[in-house]
């Protein structure tokens, strides 16, 4: 099964697509203005990398959220659309979740954060246990980040957008106990996004076009 994955949630767009789970081609790009400018070329040179057309491509993912408003909006519009014209099942995939899936070398605590303005963060808690899978701690969550840091008492690795304003923060309440991963390398992924699409397309898992909606946590 060919399923692409789009993920716009933040300041990074990111692409990918995925053959029965395999990563065939993922590219991303950062935004001068907005998504909206960058995503559909994004989307055309990834199908061109993994030389296959969209016509193919039987399901999508989307990350749907937390994240920017105007992100999220852009990346389901771009993916209901193509849904509609193609007849391709969608699903939904938690932003926060799949930013937790590309820390593929901890097997502790991790915890992606995301910035949400008005001094707060998006962010939840996950484990990656000792076989490979990510167990969830927390449903995803807008906090105020000195709140939230002091709560953590367990080795932890933090990564996402929020540390670029939040990591001296952060460092300061966990001390040595944090592993903080810049976002330049460890960014949404939207190869990830497929993955995560394909393996609930796979259970036959679909979400309903007219009801999907970005998850925004904070009152829009």
């Amino acid at each position: 099964m060919l399923v692409l994955g789009i993920d716009t949630a933040t300041r990074i767009a990111s692409v990918g697509l995925v053959s029965d789970g395999r990563v065939l081609a993922e590219e991303s790009s950062l935004a001068v203005s907005n998504h909206s400018e960058t995503l559909l070329p994004l989307i055309l040179r990834v199908l061109d990398l993994a030389q296959r057309p969209l016509a193919e491509v039987q399901g999508l993912g989307v990350s749907i959220g937390p994240g920017s408003f105007t992100g999220l909006r852009i990346a389901l519009g771009t993916v209901k659309g193509f849904a509609y014209a193609l007849k391709q099942r969608v699903v939904g995939v938690a932003t926060l979740e799949a930013l937790a899936r590309t820390v593929t070398d901890w097997e502790r605590n991790i915890c992606p954060v995301l910035d949400a303005r008005k001094g707060e963060v998006y962010t939840a808690l996950f484990h990656r246990t000792r076989d490979g899978q990510l167990k969830r701690l927390s449903s995803d969550l807008v906090v105020s980040p000195r709140e939230f840091f002091s709560q953590l008492d367990e080795p932890c690795a933090f990564l996402g957008d929020g540390l670029e304003r939040y990591g001296e923060l952060l460092q300061e309440r966990c001390g040595p106990k944090a592993r903080l991963l810049p976002f330049a390398s460890h960014h949404p992924r939207g190869g990830v996004v497929a993955v995560m699409g394909w393996e609930r397309l796979r259970r036959g898992e679909a979400d309903d076009l007219s009801a999907l909606a970005p998850c925004y946590v904070r009152t829009p």
